[in-house]
């Protein structure tokens, strides 16, 4: 086998590459790029079944690492609930989050929405701290840190998170304190194992994370100018990732493989 890899150095390097894709294949749920339609489809019915006019809050943090995962996604879910005649009600509590707001919320009003139906609650730095705050704020049982903020019921509760301000924490510490109020959320997939348990908890109603989720939302959706149908193809984010393990795994073999030969090299004749 010694004589083997000697002959043939890029056997092992092959070798090495194979081993970390299996290692890794498990844990990043690549599998669910080609998963089922039942987010696409829990979304939808969730949007459907609003009442025409309801309050929608959107906790809208995503991060401009992964936000262009998401994107498409998030302007459909909008478009789609604009469409359903909701009112669109942002947050953010992260800096990249509110900048990001801004931007979309612009980009709405610019496709002739109605201001009213897109209301901006600002920016309330304190990250999960703030979010208990405003919590306590919506049921009356502390001080209004949003002005912007409708004093009505909110129908629902949609979280655009990312790595500094996710879905996690808005289950964790908004939810219990709003009786009755179901959270969505759309995220990159990078969250998708820490989303998971409060998917299947019923914690959160749907959630679309990962690029074959968005990609059915948007294909199922309601068509809307306001919307992106067009995303990052599956396809080409597991051809990224790909790339990605092989340049790791090239850079690990020609280490290895440059402290084998030194090795050899010191070996006594």
């Amino acid at each position: 086998m010694n004589d083997l890899v000697r002959r043939a150095p890029w056997l092992w390097r092959a070798l090495l590459l194979l081993g970390l894709a299996l290692a890794l294949l498990p844990t990043t749920d690549l599998l669910r790029l080609a998963g089922s339609l039942d987010a696409a489809d829990g979304m939808i019915e969730i949007v459907d079944d609003l009442p025409p006019d309801s309050l929608v809050l959107v906790g809208f943090d995503p991060d401009l690492g992964t936000y262009a995962e998401i994107r498409p996604t998030v302007r459909t879910l909008l478009a789609d609930l604009l469409e359903h005649d909701a009112r669109l009600a942002f947050v953010s509590l992260t800096p990249e989050g509110r900048a990001l707001a801004i931007a979309e919320r612009a980009r709405l009003l610019a496709g002739e929405v109605a201001p009213d139906r897109l209301i901006d609650g600002g920016f309330v730095p304190g990250a999960e701290a703030a979010i208990v705050s405003l919590a306590r704020a919506i049921v009356g049982g502390g001080d209004r840190l949003v002005a912007g903020l409708p004093d009505e019921p909110i129908a629902l509760g949609l979280i655009v998170g990312g790595n500094d301000i996710g879905p996690r924490s808005w289950v964790e510490q908004f939810e219990p304190r709003i009786e009755g109020l179901d959270l969505v959320a759309v995220a990159p997939s990078v969250l998708l194992p820490e989303l998971t348990p409060y998917l299947e908890s019923g914690q959160l109603r749907a959630l679309l994370a990962t690029p074959r989720d968005g990609a059915a939302y948007r294909e199922s959706a309601a068509p809307s100018a306001l919307g992106e149908i067009d995303g990052p193809p599956p396809l080409a984010v597991l051809l990224g990732m790909l790339v990605a393990l092989a340049v790791l795994g090239f850079a690990l073999a020609t280490h290895f493989g440059g402290a084998l030969r030194s090795s050899r090299g010191r070996e006594p004749a």
